[in-house]
């Protein structure tokens, strides 16, 4: 899905905006403003012919990164306490099913396409997941006496 026209056009910027989000969330997203650039840029590649996925990852990665550098308010809930013993291995069963995909889908093709709404329900829920982990993880350790 791309606004323009043009199949060369759409692949030339969907490749440059893809670049340029992975040396921005590599390199500045820790910056003020970093998680709102990557947001903004993962909407302009949805638009030019970035696909769906790639997109939505670097929302969710950019409203992450809106929170770098935030101070972590109050005491930990139960829920978030919970979240914090599940650090990493969200972030682990997801990275394995991503890179699982490949070997898979080359030899098994035909069951990868038919377990693909689970591996969309694994995307949509373990991307949010890992990162709320991530962040109640940081939250427990800061709550800490020392930490």
């Amino acid at each position: 899905m791309s606004i323009l026209p043009n199949f060369l056009l759409t692949g030339i910027l969907a490749m440059l905006l893809g670049l340029a989000m992975i040396v921005w969330s590599a390199t500045f997203v820790q910056r003020k403003h970093g998680g709102l650039v990557l947001i903004l840029l993962s909407i302009a590649l949805f638009l030019f012919g970035g696909g769906i996925f790639p997109p939505l990852i670097g929302i969710i990665g950019g409203a992450a990164g809106t929170q770098i550098n935030r101070p972590l308010r109050g005491k930990p809930r139960r829920v978030t306490r919970f979240a914090a013993k599940l650090w990493p291995w969200p972030l682990v069963i997801l990275l394995v099913w991503l890179l699982g995909q490949f070997p898979v889908g080359h030899f098994f093709n035909d069951f990868l396409k038919g377990i693909m709404g689970f591996g969309l329900l694994l995307i949509l829920t373990m991307l949010p997941l890992s990162v709320y982990a991530a962040y109640a993880h940081d939250a427990a350790g800061q709550s800490r006496p020392g930490g």
